[in-house]
This record gives structure tokens, sequence and C-alpha cells, in this order.
């Protein structure tokens, strides 16, 4: 190929340094600069010169040019480029047959296919017999041919959508030909083609420019296998997409040539563009001659392919040469890397050798070949250690998918580190600090060869035996390499080491570094025993790369033959010839000489019969990790595939091998049927011909006495048609399908093999391994490549002087036509078994690829395209189909531009294809990232509406949900979005290290009960799957496995104090500041649940985004949300405050798309409250204080994190004096948390406010332990203070009464401390002590409202006299003086400081000036005036220094009064502070002396006064600034129907201690609910997996459907909401098939309902009277399946959606196993369990319908089963035994037996299991526990359970028992 490089030097001006030939070698690849390139496709003109790349030396260009580089330099990128030369295309080519019609059009109906396919084998056949029969003796062709050039680039710009442009050196402009003006520069004719980057053409060149290739189908298939293993469906689809991208080409008349593996491109997510091979049309003309002698590469190997049958034959040649020495080991050994793909100068991947001496001494020590070099460096020791860490690592983690923990024990061969430091004296500076040690150290590399070799773990490479200026360094400060002092110069080093490589000692044992190196010792016990495991062998790695391990063999490498002992010349000795000559047996391994093999030396062969006799156990042992790795790696598949490959390919094979001729038949049969004339068309004479020859025969006879002309055949060939390069082309995909079958076995063939050698090979391969061949694909290559017939007649149909084409394909097969692309993808051919789905899905990975490079701002319309084609995918879809198709949605799910819409459209479809687990697994991180993503506001409230939030908790399960999802779902009500750093915070919250305070959540409020909590949170790291999905390799977390970055990690009893959990930070657009208050109304979100609505356009949730707010995103955020943009950190810095300024907008031009961001911001926030409330109803008490009001109390303290929170709101009139009422801009964010936390109130109940917020404010508010506030604390006090606001305003008399002494005493005086310490400072300064103040002075005034004068004065004098103290201290600092030294300005200057009563105080006089900026004049005059009204004269007894306080607020007035307006009222007199307290509110609302100086201006009421709840904080959360009616300072809390009280309040109370992930069931017998309505016993009840219902089957024949929201104090009873009554008998199970939310009911038939409107969706009945179903389950999500056994012991899977039955299995044969009493199924659905009546267990493969497994397991009848999470079955029987067992395990886990009644009902909670007996004895066992006792029993009381327990059902998330009795009551208890 060097005539290309020359060629694209000269005619493109790109620099030969720039441009590199890969290995499959039919192109350049050429490293060009960007703009280059866009010249190229924009300006479509060539440029003269290519520009060079500067300031890179040759050695990194190079590197830049090697493919396992993928880091360019910016601004250039690397293209391929291929050329063909005219002079090669100057032939002519026959367009017979479908260039100009289109050839086989593609059939859309059964119909027109049959049509066709019997149009096209009568023409074949037609052409057939006109070749036989007349072309021979036919001397004119008029076959309508082109020059072969001009029809290839007809075809390219068909093809490419392009024109070509002409290169020319004078003049650079347009090719005038016509039909280029046709094409503008397009896109491919279809996306499955490589798209091309421009056509090219000179004077005698032709070129296409592609993008550069970064992974080919060769490298998944060699380097990552695991991408590809255990699944048939991904081969099928990279094979439909190929067929797909053929078809293309060939109607456009192109042939994509012989293509290989490296021809298709791949990426992560399996989409695969095929590049054509376009080098195959050249043909060399020999122009001397008039007949063309073609000796182009491949008909060179036609010709003596026919001779050479044999495969590998370079290979063979080159080891029978090596063997006897006529090859040297450098070469052999190069050529070796060659086949293992190994490349020169890749630095991932170069060549590597042997180093075969230490150069210790002269001439070196050699070095034991039979270890590897890492295993000579590191040491057995070493190497064991590595494996049996990894080993004890993979199987602790139960083969999880971590790669690291596999079992191996090299890590890494030749690594680009290692290779750098070899050629360190070469590679400039750069790339060796960019690869080696980003720190320039030259010292550090080994100065001499005998360090290096001593130092490397890795291989010698080729440089060290052949290139002498390695050694020299280009570094000025880097030494040249030391050689060994025994040689004079490199190059004399050069030749001793090379002929040391040669030499006798490494000759002899060179085939054992050969066998470790490329051979059968790294793979399987071999590996092991040599400890050389590769990580990357056995790693299963689904990420593409392209380098990596090869084995090229696996039999053992022959030995050299070393001395003349062994020479052929001379006789053998006679006693060793029976060893060393042996027989040769059929292999393709053995390399042959003159017939026999030359195997070993005696010894040799004795050590390999030792190796295979020898089953050493330690070895045995070491095997069972990687076996372990198999298993999990490749699923439990791999058991029982060769069973199904073996029936179904003997099946096809009997088809398949009838012998070619006898296709013809069918066509015989039928004219011999077909009894009436065959018309032929007018005109039209067969034998005319004929005739004439004979009329002139006769003349030539008889009239001229002649003989009779000689028949000569016409020597003229035709010219080559298109249609042979098409036969070719699909000759070639056969061939490359056969290479991805037998990837394993043709390692050793080369990247540029000639296409006969690769059928050659691929046909012995598939003739001796026919059991290899997937069975999908087993017909599809007996088609394409014809495996079975036999090789004379195969290779003798082709005319080897002028054929492209391997062989003649049979032009009738199997009744169709020769293969073409079209015929192969239609759905009615079924030569190759695509799935249903596969149409749907290349369309929609189509519309995601092409939409992708549009524009990303179509997010939306994109999800939605893709959305309406989902389902046509989803129908039929397969676990492995939906490997395919799930990368594309995960990489939608995560793209910013579309991970919300693609949550709202495909979340719902794909997880419910998934199934719970796999959603968890693979959706769970997504769908986070959209929570957290907070830079993509537009359509966020999609996420939190509640019918989203149902559809996550019934796709997750609602523990996932609870655990995993909720905190961040609650996050968008502080608008605080970015959760994910709550890990990080937990460490770095350095100012927050206050412990101590322990969080009373529970228990009566201030002495707070703490419970034993376990811990469990363990933490466990998503992991990523955008390289590639397998459902094979599934390690699922354990059930208690919770996130720790959770805002609820545990319990609240942490040893670290819980509030450190801080809550991220404020991301730019998420503050609530300026949600405007406008009286637009949102739609209802429930509307939403209709998802057209989405596309409607026009609802007022479907936010318009006005092009105004795209410009605004683009400048970033609008100025009036600047003001938020702080993060909420603990750390947040008061100098990052914005100026003040801007705050405010210009009122002339109001900014638009500032409205609408606050207008989305408030739908958002709108949406999420209401979805909170629903979610709070939905939950029940328990889980609502458990989960939500938990983490929402936690998020009330973030609404005031930072100084910007701390700033009142802007006051119309800018100097009128302070209002202490005036809100916070902290007030704005927390109102939608205490929203939802008061309606929690509402709904449940005043114990909400007394038993957990005020314990939570009493822990917020506790002094910390260390002296300083930090500036969570301090936002605490502030949520604190708000917080008891709240609860004040909601309190009954009573209570507040109750509990007042403990609010003051534990909210109060703490607060109080804070405020008014002297000593302590606040993290944001005064601006915070203010915003403190003034909600104290709130809170006191409030309670003071509340509780009337008296009382005030006996409770809260204390508050009130510390509130006002600090006016006198500050007094006193200022009479004597002090103030801080200013030198030590950051250390706490402490004084004391006497008092006027002979106290001393502490004062710290650094906080002088915080001080007096909260305690002046004005804050006395705004607290000490309205504090008078309410009391009255007590004040000056409460208060001591009133007098100081008076004179203060006299001064503020004097300096007030001369502005104010004259008609205000007077300024109250100090006699006028007793007024009545009526007079109060009069006074108020006109002088506004209750804090309320609004300059003359009435307080403004709000116009919706309505004193409906959830209004009452739509102004501020002080006490709606008192208005008038007593609503102001009271509310009442309306009672709800689910108020706690009595058994249900008990029950609560205890609940919300215990932790979220408890461990332990306890059972306390607390009765909570009653259910009746049945009249029969209960036999079957079934919680659904919302929690929110249960289902009840009874003998009355009916199934009820009830609610389980809690009423009443306990002794309520329920009515049901829903009773079906279709059955005809009792009904005896009652279940719901999850993934379709459907119930399934059965009373010996079956019957399948609707949970939501009662409709029958389908009804099984037993077949046979006599067989009535026994026993029913229901198969878990993904599955969609019901199974059942009969009494004839017979189980049969029925599909709601689908017809008839799925399968039907016999399982037992013997008729004494009884009748089939439970089923169960495993959590995984892999396995249904059978209990019979007699005893015995029968596990059945559900994949296979393969009997696993069958025991006597129980000596008695089985009552019930239930199967757990890792193959645990537990069963139970009337012989009293409670057993688990391991599925495949003989002997059981563990057994209890229950002394007095047997166990007839159980159920799972986690690890325990809960029981229930004929007594009403409730057992809990523990799984995990070999003790044969019960953790506890319980026998119930009979006020609390009457009648006989019948059957139990457990309550996960609530812990609550549902159990049903014989007298049809169910009872939940706790």
């Amino acid at each position: 190929m060097e005539w290309l490089i020359e060629s694209v030097n000269k005619d493109l001006g790109i620099d030969q340094k720039q441009l590199a030939l890969p290995e499959a070698g039919s192109h350049v690849i050429a490293l060009v600069s960007l703009k280059w390139l866009l010249n190229l496709k924009e300006r479509r003109t060539v440029p003269l010169q290519c520009p060079k790349p500067e300031g890179f030396s040759s050695v990194e260009i190079k590197t830049f040019l090697q493919r396992s580089v993928q880091k360019l330099p910016g601004g250039w990128t690397r293209v391929e480029i291929h050329g063909m030369r005219k002079s090669r295309l100057a032939y002519s080519l026959a367009l017979n047959n479908g260039f100009l019609q289109k050839q086989n059009g593609v059939s859309s109906s059964l119909v027109s296919f049959m049509n066709n396919v019997a149009q096209q084998n009568y023409k074949n056949m037609w052409h057939k017999a006109q070749r036989s029969y007349v072309q021979p003796y036919e001397n004119v062709s008029k076959v309508p041919s082109m020059q072969a050039l001009d029809a290839f680039k007809l075809s390219l710009q068909k093809v490419y959508g392009c024109s070509f442009i002409v290169v020319n050196k004078s003049s650079t402009s347009l090719s005038p030909s016509k039909e280029s003006a046709s094409f503008a520069a397009g896109t491919p004719s279809c996306p499955n083609i490589v798209p091309a980057e421009a056509l090219l053409e000179s004077s005698d060149m032709l070129y296409i420019i592609l993008p550069y290739m970064q992974y080919s189908l060769y490298d998944a298939i060699t380097f990552s296998p695991a991408k590809l293993a255990n699944s048939h469906a991904k081969v099928l689809f990279i094979l439909y997409n190929i067929l797909q991208a053929m078809k293309a080409c060939h109607l456009a008349g192109l042939s994509s040539g012989s293509i290989s593996l490296y021809n298709v491109a791949l990426d992560e997510k399996l989409c695969s563009q095929l590049r054509p091979n376009f080098i195959d049309y050249e043909r060399q003309i020999d122009n001397s001659l008039s007949s063309r002698e073609d000796s182009s590469d491949i008909t060179d190997q036609m010709k003596f392919g026919a001779l050479c049958m044999s495969c590998n034959h370079e290979l063979k040649d080159m080891v029978i040469e090596w063997i006897h020495g006529r090859v040297t080991n450098f070469d052999y050994l190069m050529y070796l890397n060659k086949l293992a793909g190994r490349r020169q100068g890749d630095p991932n991947y170069h060549p590597v050798l042997p180093w075969v001496v230490d150069f210790t001494t002269k001439n070196g020590k050699f070095r034991d070949l039979k270890k590897s070099k890492f295993r000579l460096n590191k040491g057995d020791k070493q190497l064991e250690f590595t494996y049996e860490m990894t080993k004890q690592a993979f199987v602790a983690g139960g083969g999880s998918s971590d790669q690291l923990h596999v079992p191996h024990h090299i890590s890494d061969v030749l690594s680009d580190i290692t290779y750098y430091v070899y050629t360190a004296r070469r590679t400039p500076k750069a790339v060796l600090c960019y690869h080696v040690r980003s720190q320039w150290e030259p010292n550090e590399y080994p100065a001499s060869m005998e360090r290096m070799q001593a130092w490397t773990p890795d291989e010698c490479i080729p440089e060290f035996y052949t290139d002498p200026t390695i050694f020299k360094s280009i570094h000025a400060d880097m030494p040249d390499l030391d050689i060994p002092s025994w040689c004079s110069s490199y190059e004399d080093f050069i030749n001793v080491h090379r002929a040391l490589l040669e030499s006798k000692d490494v000759s002899q044992d060179l085939h054992h570094w050969i066998d470790l190196t490329f051979g059968y010792k790294l793979t399987g016990k071999n590996a092991v025993k040599e400890k050389n495991v590769c990580l990357h062998l056995v790693d299963n790695h689904t990420n593409l790369t392209c380098y990596g391990v090869v084995q090229l063999f696996d039999q053992p490498h022959p030995k050299r033959l070393l001395g003349p002992s062994y020479s052929l010349f001379e006789a053998p000795a006679v006693v060793p010839s029976k060893h060393s000559v042996v027989e040769m047996t059929e292999s393709n391994d053995k390399h042959t000489v003159n017939g026999l093999v030359l195997e070993a030396t005696p010894c040799e062969s004795h050590w390999i019969n030792d190796k295979e006799n020898t089953a050493d156990e330690e070895l045995e042992q070491g095997t069972e990790a990687l076996d372990a790795l198999a298993s999990s790696g490749k699923g439990v598949d791999q058991t029982i595939i060769p069973s199904l490959q073996i029936t179904s390919a003997s099946n096809l094979s009997v088809e398949n091998r009838t012998p070619p001729v006898k296709a013809n038949r069918p066509f015989k049969v039928t004219h011999e049927e077909n009894s009436g004339k065959i018309s032929l068309p007018e005109g039209f004479n067969p034998i005319q011909a004929l005739e004439e020859l004979e009329k002139l025969d006769n003349f030539l006879v008889r009239g001229l006495h002649s003989t009779i002309l000689p028949v000569k055949e016409s020597q003229s060939k035709l010219p080559l048609s298109l249609l042979d390069f098409f036969e070719r082309d699909m000759q070639a995909l056969g061939v490359m399908i056969a290479e991805i079958v037998f990837a394993s076995r043709i390692h050793t063939i080369t990247p540029k093999s000639p296409l006969l050698e690769r059928y050659m090979l691929v046909r012995n391969l598939g003739k001796h391994h026919v059991k290899e061949i997937p069975t999908p694909l087993l017909q599809m290559l007996e088609t394409l490549l014809l495996l079975h017939a036999p090789d004379e007649e195969l290779l003798s149909s082709v005319d080897n002087e002028n054929q492209v084409k391997l062989f003649e394909f049979p032009h009738i097969y199997n009744g169709v036509p020769p293969p073409s692309p079209s015929q192969l993808l239609s759905p009615f051919c079924l030569t190759v078994p695509f799935p249903k789905y596969f149409p749907n899905l290349h369309e929609f990975i189509l519309t995601y690829q092409l939409r992708r490079t549009e524009d990303d701002s179509q997010g939306r319309e994109l999800v939605f395209q893709l959305w309406q084609q989902i389902d046509g995918i989803l129908c039929d879809i397969t676990p492995e189909g939906l490997e395919i198709i799930l990368p594309f949605v995960l990489s939608l799910m995560t793209d910013e531009s579309t991970a919300v819409y693609a949550a709202w459209y495909l979340f719902e479809p794909v997880a419910k294809a998934l199934g719970p687990k796999n959603t968890n697994k693979y959706l769970l991180k997504p769908l986070i990232g959209a929570y957290e993503n907070p830079s993509y506001i537009h359509g966020r409230f999609y996420l939190y509406t509640d019918c989203f939030v149902a559809q996550l908790i019934v796709r997750l399960g609602l523990q996932a949900f609870l655990s995993n999802l909720l905190n961040h779902v609650l996050q968008i009500l502080v608008g605080v979005e970015s959760s994910g750093d709550e890990g990080k915070l937990l460490s770095g919250t350095a100012e927050d290290e206050e412990s101590g305070g322990e969080s009373p959540i529970a228990g009566e409020f201030g002495n707070g009960r703490q419970n034993s909590v376990d811990h469990s949170g363990s933490s466990h790291e998503l992991l990523d799957y955008t390289s590639g999905v397998s459902f094979h390799d599934q390690v699922y977390l354990a059930e208690n496995e919770d996130f720790q970055g959770g805002l609820y990690v545990s319990d609240p009893l942490h040893t670290q104090e819980p509030e450190s959990l801080s809550l991220g930070r404020l991301s730019d657009k998420s503050s609530a500041s300026e949600v405007s208050l406008g009286d637009e109304k949102v739609a209802d979100s429930d509307s939403l649940k209709e998802k057209g609505s989405m596309k409607s356009g026009d609802s007022s949730q479907d936010l318009k985004q006005s092009e105004e707010s795209e410009e605004e995103e683009e400048r970033g955020p609008s100025p009036g949300l600047s003001e938020l943009n702080h993060s909420v950190n603990t750390d947040v810095s008061t100098d990052t405050v914005v100026a003040n300024g801007n705050h405010e907008l210009d009122e002339d031009e109001p900014d638009l798309s500032n409205q609408t961001e606050e207008k989305e911001q408030k739908i958002l926030i709108d949406t999420a409250c209401k979805m909170v409330r629903w979610l709070s109803a939905k939950l029940g008490p328990t889980v609502t204080s458990r989960c939500i009001a938990r983490n929402l109390l936690r998020l009330l303290t973030s609404c005031y994190v930072g100084h910007q929170r701390h700033q009142f709101l802007s006051n119309v009139e800018e100097n009128s004096p302070l209002n202490v009422k005036r809100p916070l801009y902290g007030d704005q964010v927390s109102r939608p948390v205490l929203d939802c936390l008061m309606y929690m109130a509402h709904l449940y109940g005043e114990p909400f406010l007394t038993y957990q917020y005020l314990p939570y404010i009493s822990y917020l508010v506790a002094p910390s332990s260390g002296c300083r506030l930090n500036s969570r604390k301090e936002a605490g006090l502030l949520a604190a203070v708000t917080l008891t606001q709240k609860i004040i305003i909601y309190l009954s008399d009573t209570t507040l009464m109750d509990i007042l002494p403990k609010i003051n005493q534990d909210v109060l005086l703490p607060v109080l401390g804070f405020l008014t310490s002297t000593t302590v400072g606040f993290p944001n300064g005064p601006q915070a002590r203010l915003a403190l103040c003034a909600k104290c002075s709130n809170l006191i005034s409030l309670i003071c409202l509340r509780i009337g004068r008296e009382m005030v004065q006996q409770h809260l004098g204390d508050a009130l006299r510390i509130f006002f103290s600090n006016f006198t201290i500050l007094q006193e600092i200022h009479q004597q003086g002090l103030s801080a030294d200013t030198q030590n300005g950051l250390e706490p200057c402490v004084k004391n400081v006497h008092c006027a009563d002979g106290r001393f105080l502490p004062v710290d006089l650094m906080l002088t000036e915080e001080l007096g900026k909260v305690y002046n004049p004005e804050m006395a005059y705004a607290t000490f005036i309205p504090f008078s009204c309410l009391i009255g004269d007590a004040i000056n007894q409460l208060v001591p220094n009133h007098e100081l306080v008076w004179k203060l607020t006299m001064v503020y007035q004097e300096t007030i009064i001369p502005k104010e307006i004259e008609s205000r009222s007077p300024p109250c007199e100090c006699s006028e502070r007793t007024s009545v307290t009526l007079r109060r509110f009069e006074e108020d609302t006109q002088s506004g002396t209750f804090g309320s100086f609004m300059v003359g201006n009435r307080i403004q009421v709000p116009k919706d006064s309505q004193p409906s709840p959830p209004k009452s904080t739509s102004l501020s959360p002080v006490a709606e600034n008192f208005q008038c009616d007593d609503n102001s300072f009271k509310q009442d809390l309306q009672r709800s129907a689910h108020g706690l009280c009595g058994n249900w309040l008990a029950y609560w109370q205890y609940e919300i201690g215990v932790s979220q992930q408890e461990p332990h069931f306890y059972f306390h017998q607390i009765k909570l609910q009653s259910f009746i309505g049945h009249s029969g016993a209960i036999k079957s009840v079934k919680p659904l997996s919302g929690e929110d219902f249960f289902l009840s089957g009874s003998k009355d024949k009916t199934v009820r459907l009830w609610p389980l929201y809690n009423y009443g104090d306990g002794t309520r009873e329920i009515e049901p909401r829903f009773t079906y009554t279709e059955h005809k008998k009792s009904v005896f199970y009652v279940g719901q098939l999850e993934s379709v939310q459907q119930i399934v009911s059965c009373d010996g038939g079956v019957c399948i309902w609707d949970q939501y409107t009662g409709k029958t969706i389908r009804t099984y009945e037993a077949g046979d009277t006599k067989v009535p179903i026994t026993a029913v389950a229901t198969m878990p999500p993904p599955f969609c399946s019901v199974t059942f056994g009969s009494s004839d012991s017979m189980l049969r899977f029925i599909d709601p959606r689908k017809p008839g039955l799925q399968h039907e299995f016999k399982l037992a044969s013997n008729v004494n196993a009884g009748l089939i009493r439970y089923l169960a199924v495993s959590p995984n659905g892999r396995s249904v369990i059978a209990g019979y009546s007699s005893g015995f267990i029968i596990l059945l493969d559900t994949r296979t319908g393969l009997v696993l497994r069958g025991w006597p397991a129980h000596e008695g009848d089985i009552l019930q089963m239930k199967a757990a999470e890792g193959n645990i079955l537990v069963s139970s029987s009337s012989d009293h035994s409670l057993t688990v067992w391991k599925e495949l395990e003989q002997k059981p886990l563990h057994q209890f037996k229950s002394n007095s009644d047997p166990i007839h009902a159980l159920d799972l909670y986690g690890s325990e299991i809960i029981t229930g007996t004929v007594a009403n004895k409730i057992g809990i066992y523990s799984l995990l526990d070999s003790s044969s006792q019960p953790n506890s029993t319980t026998k119930l009381s009979s006020e609390n359970f009457k009648g006989t327990l019948t059957n139990l059902a457990v309550l996960p998330t609530k812990r609550l028992l549902l159990l049903g009795s014989d007298n049809g009551i169910i009872r939940l208890l706790a």
C-alpha cells in the first residue's frame, strides 16, 4: 500500500509523517487538522497543503496515529483515506439484472414476497439455461455495460449523498459533470453505512475520506468477548444492521467488497456501521492483450485455491520452518505478535519478545522461560497472595461485577508505562510526563540494561534486539542507557543480544514461553498452575477496547528441533524412535512433515503425560474461583444452551442434507401437474435458431457437398457483472459471520488474508464443529457458505480466469433464489430468524441517532417520538433485546436536555419490561441524576407529579423508593436540588462538630426515649452501565442496603449529629425567593395522567418557553435570582453576597424570562407540595413520620443557611422603622416545607406536633458542646423558632398550657441564651442575630397573646427578662469604655463587665459592634412598646431594666417624629401602657404600635383571608400579622378521619423511634383494625405492592379488596372497597401480577381481573373436571405469566396478554407424589418450586423446563412454601417441621420443629420468618440463625383475635401483620 501513501502525499498534500497503515491494510489513517476537514466538507475545496502539527515531534505524531491512543491534541482529528487507482478500474462492468431496475424490491406482504421469489426463480432458471446452452455458441454478447470507474463513481455518489470534488493543483473547482449537480453534500443513504467526510477525484485516483473508526467488530470479538457473550440477539442485531447497510449499497449499485470483521465499526451501544471494502473493485488491466488477464490478489488465490485445501497455510509453513530451524526465533516471534494483532509503536499493544538473560555476567545468566517475567519479578508468594485475595473478595462479593475482584495473577501485560520507560531515551518529555509520571524525574528511569531487566515485570520489546538508537538519549538531563561492560558499543550489544535470543539455550525452552504468552497456558487449569491468569482474559469486561491478551493456540506448542541428532538425512537411532516420531492424528494444530508429526523429545512427552495424569488438588481449588467466575459472568444458561442447540441443530441439518440437485424437482412436478399447454409470447419460437442451423447444414452437405461447420465455443468472455460482485459480498458476509462464531479458533489468521483463504478456514471449522454454531445462525451459514457441498463441485464451478466470487450459488436453493440482503431481512424468509422486534428496534435507534446529531433543544420531541415507538418494541422484547435497547434509554435519561422527558415518558414502559430488581440496578442512578440536576428547570415539574411518583413506587418497589429516591424528591421543596454532596459534607463539616445533642424524635416531649438500633446503612456504589448491560451477571444488593448519601441514613440517634447531614447546595435557579404570588392557579396536575397532554402544547402546565427565556438562559441567571445563588454549604462566606442594588427589577422594562422562570419555579413547588400531601396520605402515619416528616424537618434548617436567607424582604418604603414581623428571605424558602409539615399534622392530628416536631425543635436549639455557633446551628435556631410559632398557632389551649413549661424550658430559654449571649458570636454577624431577635420577639408575643396576662407573669417572666437584658450590658460596656484591641483581630477578647447588680459578666469585646447593631434604640422601640401594650403595667415588674429600655424607645421616637406625617395618632405615653387589652387591636390597626410602624399605612390584610389551614402560611410565618379575628394566633386542627388516637397512637409513638432499616420484626400485639365482611373462613391474604390495600380470598366464594389506611383508635371495623364475585367455589388463592397490575384468584379455575375496575380479563378452567387446579403462583415482574399446578402433576403457564397456554410441563412421573399443594416462585423468576401432599418438593427451571431437582423434604403434607433471595426456600409441613433449603444443596440449611402444632401460615420479613399455627401462636424465626428455637413466640389474646388463625401476611414497610381467621374476620395487628 506504499503507492497509496505516496499518492495521498502528492494529491492531498498530507505529510507522510501524518500517515499510517492499519493492520488490515486496505486504506491509510491520516492525522489532519479539523480546519482542513471543514474546508473539505463545507467549502468543498482541497487546500494545497494540509497543515502540519506544529510543536509535536515525529514520535508523538506516530503515537497519535496508534489505535489504542484516544487522546488527540485539540484541533486535530484522524480520518481514513481509501484510495482507488483509476487505471485498475478501466474494465467494463455488466449492469445486467438490477442496476437499472430495482433489484428484488421490498415485499410488504407474504403474497408479494412469494411473487417476488417466483419471478426471480424463473429469471434465474432462464439465465442458467441461457448460460449453458446459448452463451458458449454465440459470439456477440449484447449485455448493457459501462466502465467500472463510472459505475463506481455513480454508486458512491448515490450511497454517500455527496458529489466528487476534483483535486487539481492549478484550480480548485467543482467537477462540471452533470450528475454532481444533483448531489448536495448530504448524509449517506443508510445510517448503517459509515458516512463519508468527502469524495475526491484526482487525475489518476479516487479518494474516499471516512471518519476514523475507533473500534471494529474485530476488537469486540478479540479483546472484549464478554460484550457479545450470552446473547444471540446482540450478534443477530449487528448482523441485521450490516444487512441493512448491504441492502442500501446494493440498491445503489455499490458492492461492499469482501468485508471482514475489520469493516464493521462498533460503538459501546453496539450501533454497527459498515465500511465497504472499496479496494476489491480494483483489477489489474494488461493493455497489450485484448483479453484481460485478471491477476488481482483474490484471483491469484483462486488459481492455487483449488489445489491448496488446507487452512492456515502460511502459519503452518512458519511453524514447520521454525521447528526445523529454517526461521529464526526473532522472525517467528514477530510473526506470532503480528497474528495476535500487536502493532509496532502502539504504546498499549507493542510486540513483545522474551527477556533471555539478566546481563549480570558475561553473556548473562539465562532466565527460566518456563515462568512468565511477571512471575519471576513478583515471586510466587506475591502472585498467590493476589490470587487468594481477589478470590476471597470475589466470593465475598458473590461474584459481584467489580472487575478488580476477579481472581487473577497478572493485571497488565506490557502497559504503556513500561513501554515508555523502555523507550524513554527516544521519547519526548511531554509524552513521558503524560504517560509515566507527571513530574519530570529523569533519575527515576532505570539507568542500565541490567537495572531495566531487573525492574520490569513485563517482557522485552523488539527494539532491544534490533535498534541501536534506542540507547541514545535525546534529553540533556537523562544519560544514555548503560549497556553491560562486556559490550563495546550499542551495535555490539544488539548483535550479542540477538545472538543470545537465537542461542540453543533459548531455543530449547522457547515453546514454553510461547505457551505462556500466546498459547494454552493463558486459560483454564494450566493458567492457574503456571500462575498466569491474566485479568483481561477473565474479568468479563464489557467496555470496548482495541488491545488486550490474545490466545492463539489451545494446544501445547511443539518444540524446536535442535542439533544433528534429529536431522532427517541420517537414519535415526533405533531406541528413542518410538518416542520421537509419532503417527499423525487428525488435528489442526499438530503440524505435519511428510505425513509424520514431530511432537517432542522423550522427556517432553513424559512431561505432557504427567501433566494430564496428575489431578493435583491444589489446582482444583484454584480453578474453582475461575469456574465461579464463568458461571457468574455467563449466567446459568451455559449448562443449558448446548442441549437446546443439539436438538434444534439436528432438526435443521436433516432438512439441509438433501443435495442441492434435488432442489429442481418441485419445478418439474408443477409442470407435470399443470397438464395445460405452456403459452409462449407471440412471435417467440424457441427452436427457430435450431431450424436455421439445420437448414444451413442441409445446404452445406447436400447443396455444396461440403461438411458441416465445426461448432466453435465462443472465446469472448462476458464482462464482469455487478451481480457477481453482489454475490461475492454475500459470501464475504457469510465468512465474516462464521468468523464471529469461531472467533476463539481463528486468532491465527492474518488481517490481510484473502477471502478464499478465510473461506477455506471457516469451511473446515464449520464441517468439524457444527455444534458450536448457534442455532439461529446455522441455516444462514449453510445458505451463504454451502458448508456441506462437496469441495470439488463447489470450487470447480468457478471460472478461475475472470471471477470475483468464491463459487456459484445454486440458482434455486431450498426453493428461494440466491441470497441477497433484502431477502434475508424479509420477515417471511426464515434463513435468519430475526426476532420480531428488530425492525422496530432498528427504527428506534435510527430516530435516536438522527435526532441526536441535529439539535439539543429538541429533547422533548425526540423523547416523545421514541415513546411512540417503544411500545412496539417492548411488547415482544426478550431480556436479550432489553440489553440492546437499555444503553440508549440510559443515555437519554442521563443527558441533561432529555433527562426529564425520558424519565416521564420512557421510565414506566422500560421499568415494566425490566422488573423492579433490574430497574433498581440500571434506572435508579439516572433517576437520581434527573432529580439532582438543576440546570434544566424547564418541564422539571413532571417528575414531581403524583402520577409519576406512583409509577416510581410501583416499578421500583416501595422500600427501594423510600430509601433511595424519596429524599431527592423532597429536596425540591426548598429548592435545594443537589443532594449529591451529602456524603462529602458529612466528612467536610469542620465547623459542624457539635456532637452530643441527641434527638428525641419520639416519646414524651423532652425525655427522648432511645431505641437500640442497628446502623446497617452500608453504602453501595451505583455502577455505571453506559458501556453495556448484561443481565447474566446480576448480583443484587442485599435487601437492607441503602444509600448513605440519602437525607435520612439510619436513625436520628446517630453518634454523629444528624444535623450535620448538610443538605447540599442551592443551585443557580433553584431559590423560591422570587416566586410570583400572582393569582394564576395552576391547572390540576391530575391532567398529567394522560401522557398525551404533554404533547398538546397549550395546557397551562405545558410551559411555553418564550424566546426571551431561552436567550436569558444563555446569558446566565437572571439578576432577580442572583441574590440566591449562594450555596447552602455550611461554610457560606458572608462576602459572597451580591450587591444589594440589583434584587429589584427595573420597573420600566419587566423581565419576561424572569417571570416565566418564576412561574415555572412556582408550578414546580406547587406540584411538589401537592405530591407530598398525596404521598403522606398514601403512606400512612408511621411511614410518613419516619420518611417524610423526618426529612422535611431536616430540610427546614437548610432554608435558613447562608447570609442571604437572613435578610428581611425588601419593603416598599426605604426608611420606615424596623418591623419585627417583616419576613426573611428564608421564610419564603421554608414556606412549602412548613405547609407540608402542617398538612401532616392536619391529617394525623396533634401528636405530630407534640411528639415529633417539638422534640426535634428542642434538639435543634440544645446548647452545643463547644462554645461556638456554626452557620448550620444558626440556621437551626431560626428554623426552630419559625416552626415553634407555627406549632403554637395550631395547639389547642389545654395542650398549650400542659406543655408551656416544656416550651419555655426546652425552646425559649436555650434560644434566648444564644440570642443574648455576649461570648458567642453569630457566624453571619449582626444580620443573623437581628433576624433571630425579631423572630423571638414575635414568638414571645404570640405566646403572650395565647395565654393572657396572668399566665405571662407566671411563665414568661424569665424569658422577657433575658430578652431585654442586653440593653443594660451594652450600656455598661459603653460606660466603662471597654473596647477590643484591634491587633489580635481573630482572637476572642473576653473581659468581665461589672454589672449594676454587682455580678460580673464575661463579654467578648469583639462582639460589641455586633451587639450594638442589634440592641439599638430602634429595636427597643420595635419590641418594648408592643410588649407593654400586651402585658400592661406588669412589664415593669418583669423587666428590671425597663427604665433604660423606655429611654431608648423615646430617643428613637424623637428621631423619627419630625419625618412623620402630622395626622398620625400621637405616640403612646407610658401611662397609656395600662390601657385595656381590648383597645389593643384598634391601636394596632391605627397607630401601628404592635411592631408595625409602616408610616401611617394601615396593615395590609390579605384579600383572601379564608381560615383554610394551608393558607395560613401564604403571607408570612408570623401569625398572619395578627389579623383581627382569632385565627391570627390560634387555629384549630380539623379532626381528620385519620387522626391518631388510642392503639394507633401507641403504635405510632413506638414506630417513629425505630430505624427505617430495622432488621428485626417485633410483634407487640396492638390491635389496629378489623376487616369484617367475609362470611366464610379466610383462605388467602395478599397485600398489594404499595401496602395501601390488600386482598382476601375466602370460602364464601368472594375476593375482597380492603383499604389499609388508619381509622379510629384500633376498634374500628372497616368495610371492603370492592368485592369480586365471579367465583363459583371456595377461593383458596389470591395474588397480584405486579408487572401488569392485575389480580389473580383461583377456586379450581383461575380468574385474572383488573384491580382498579374489577372487570374480568381472562379465565382459565381446567380442561378436565377430574383434574382441578390445586395450586397457583404469579411470576415476579418483569414476567407477567401465571403458573398453576393441577392434580395430574402438570405445571402450566398462561400469559393474560396472549391466548392459549404458554408452556406445559409434566413434573412428577411417579404416582405416589400426591397432589401439588403449594407453588412458590423464586424472586428472580428463574425457578418454580412445587410442594406435594407426600412431602416431596420438585424444583423446575423456568427457562428450560427441566426439572433441576426433586427430593423428599418432609414426612407429612406440605402446608406452605416461600422462596427468598439467594436461592433460599422455606417450607413447612404437617410433620411439625419448618425447613430452610438452598435450592440445589442436598441438606437443609436449618430445620425448626414446632412442638404443639404444625405451622400452616408463614411469611418472610427480610431474613426472618413470621409463622402462625392453629393454636393462634405467632412465631418469629431467623433464616440466618441456626438455633432450632424461634426468636420469639406470642400467643394471640382472645380480645385481640377471635377464632382460629388460618392465614397471615406481613406488611414489610409498615411492619404490621394481617391475620385471617376461620370466622371470616381479618385483623391488623402491630
